[in-house]
C-alpha cells in the first residue's frame, strides 16, 4: 500500500476508534475537527469527492466558520464542475472573499470564469436553435447572456489581480488570469500573462529540483516534491499549448510551432501537438518534416480510422508527400 494510504487508513482508523472508545463525550472536539479536516483534503486529493464533501460537512457542524473547511466545500464544488455546483461553489468564495485567505478571492475567479462560460455556451446555443428559450424575443436573450458572460469574465480578471496583489506570483492566479483574459479576446494581453506564467513554474521547477537533491531528504518531503513538479509540469505544459493557440489567432505561425515544440518536452506521446505540429509546418512550407509529424500523429492517435481528424490527417499527409516530392524534382 503507497505510504499516502497508509496514512489515511491511520486517520480512518483514529478517528474510528476515537469515537468508539469511551463514547462521543471523551473525544477532544478539536482533536476531531482536525481529524476531520485532514480526512477530507486527503479524500479530495484522491479524487473522492463525495467522502471529502462528507467529511468537511462533518467537520463545519463543530465548527460551522471553519475556512479551511468551507473552502474545501467549494472546491470540491468546482471540481465536480456542474452548473449548480459553479454557482454552489461562487456562493461559498463569496461568502469567504473578505477573509485574508487569499484562495477564496482564487476560488471566486475560478469561479466567475467557468460562470462566464456556462452563460456563453448558453448564448450559443440559444443563437444556434439548438438550445429552447422561453424569451419573446431569441436574439435579445442572447445578447443578454453574452452581457451575463463578459460580465462574470470582467469579475474573475479582477479578482485574479487581486490574488496577485496578496501573493504576487500565484501561479494558478497568473493562469487564470491568462485564460480569462482570452475568452475576452485580448490575445496580446493573455500572451503576456502565459509568459509570466510559464516564467514563474521554470523557477518553481529548478527549486524543486534542487530540493530533490538534498541528501538528507525524507521519504514524505521526496513524495510531497515529487508531486510539486508533476504538478508544475502538467501546468506548463497547459500553458504552452494555450500559448500556441493563441499564437495562431494572432497569425505567428513560427511562434507557434516553438511553443508546439516546447510542449512536446512534456508529452511527447502527446498525439494531438503531434497533429498541430504537422498542420503548422505543412502551412509554413515545410512538408518533409510535416510528414513526420503527422505520421507521429497516426502512430500515437487512440481514434478510429473513420474519425474526421484522422482523415484529415490523411489527407494532410498525402498533400505533404505531393509537395515534398514536387520540391525534390
Amino acid at each position: 500500500m503507497p505510504r499516502f494510504h497508509s496514512s489515511l487508513a491511520v486517520l480512518l482508523l483514529a478517528l474510528a476508534s476515537g469515537c468508539a472508545s469511551d463514547g462521543p463525550k471523551a473525544v477532544d472536539p478539536e482533536k476531531q475537527l482536525e481529524l476531520h479536516r485532514e480526512l477530507a483534503l486527503r479524500f479530495y486529493d484522491l479524487d473522492d469527492l463525495n467522502r471529502a464533501e462528507d467529511q468537511a460537512v462533518k467537520g463545519l457542524e463543530l465548527e460551522p466558520e471553519d475556512v479551511q473547511l468551507r473552502l474545501l466545500l467549494g472546491w470540491v464544488c468546482q471540481r465536480r464542475g456542474t452548473s449548480r455546483d459553479i454557482f454552489a461553489a461562487e456562493k461559498i468564495f463569496r461568502e469567504l472573499e473578505t477573509s485574508d485567505d487569499y484562495r477564496a478571492v482564487l476560488g471566486l475567479g475560478v469561479a466567475l470564469e467557468r460562470k462566464g462560460m456556462l452563460y456563453d455556451e448558453a448564448a450559443d446555443g440559444v443563437d444556434s436553435g439548438s438550445r429552447v428559450t422561453n424569451a419573446d424575443d431569441p436574439k435579445e436573450r442572447v445578447v443578454e447572456l453574452r452581457k451575463l458572460a463578459a460580465d462574470a469574465w470582467k469579475e474573475s480578471e479582477a479578482s485574479y489581480r487581486r490574488v496577485l496583489e496578496k501573493k504576487d506570483g500565484e501561479s494558478q492566479a497568473l493562469n487564470g488570469l491568462g485564460r480569462v483574459l482570452a475568452l475576452q479576446r485580448r490575445w496580446d494581453e493573455s500572451l503576456q500573462w502565459n509568459r509570466k506564467l510559464l516564467a514563474q513554474c521554470e523557477s518553481e521547477l529548478k527549486i524543486w529540483g534542487a530540493q530533490l537533491q538534498r541528501p538528507d531528504l525524507s521519504a514524505e518531503e521526496e513524495r510531497r516534491l515529487r508531486d510539486l513538479r508533476a504538478k508544475t509540469e502538467k501546468m506548463v505544459l497547459a500553458a504552452t499549448q494555450e500559448a500556441a493557440t493563441l499564437y495562431r489567432t494572432l497569425g505567428r505561425p513560427e511562434d507557434e510551432l516553438a511553443a508546439l515544440d516546447q510542449a512536446l518536452i512534456y508529452a511527447p506521446d502527446l498525439p494531438e501537438i503531434h497533429s498541430r505540429r504537422g498542420q503548422v509546418l505543412s502551412e509554413l512550407g515545410r512538408p518533409a518534416e510535416a510528414i513526420a509529424s503527422l505520421e507521429n500523429f497516426l502512430k500515437l492517435s487512440t481514434l478510429e480510422f473513420e474519425h474526421p481528424d484522422i482523415q484529415r490527417a490523411y489527407e494532410m499527409l498525402a498533400a505533404c508527400k505531393r509537395s515534398a516530392a514536387a520540391k525534390q524534382e
